[in-house]
């Protein structure tokens, strides 16, 4: 699997629902990592993982998720390098397939912004560019 620094989902953005589209280019036949997702508090403190689901599979191949600690990126600002576990979402195409694919991934956390509770609903989307 290459390796892939965390996107992180920072706890104290007071947004309700995302939606991204991330885009990735994957060898054909090799299993790889396209996203990854942690949260923080404003301590710098690791969050709860977040259950993730796959709400659209991909036609041309599979989706799965892998629980790993790792150290945030310099995109945490003053908890970049502080280890946090977080979530892999990896892909792996069939075998032979050469294209786009497409899936979406749905996850719901909690999110604690200045002292209130809320739900936030994340769902991405991946389009896939196996060469």
């Amino acid at each position: 699997m290459r390796s892939f620094a965390f996107s992180l989902l920072v706890l104290l953005v007071p947004a309700v629902a995302q939606a991204d589209t991330i885009r990735e280019t994957v060898p054909a036949n090799k299993t790889s990592v396209v996203g990854a997702h942690a949260t923080y508090g404003p301590l710098c403190e690791g969050g709860t993982i977040p259950k993730m689901k796959v709400t659209q599979a991909p036609k041309n191949g599979s989706v799965s998720f892998q629980q790993v600690s790792s150290k945030l990126s310099e995109k945490a600002g003053r908890c970049a390098g502080k280890t946090v576990k977080g979530t892999l979402v990896v892909y792996k195409p069939n075998r032979g397939f050469r294209g786009e694919d497409v899936f979406r991934v749905r996850f719901v956390m909690n999110m604690h912004t200045y002292g209130t509770a809320k739900i936030r609903n994340v769902s991405n989307k991946y389009i896939i560019d196996v060469k």
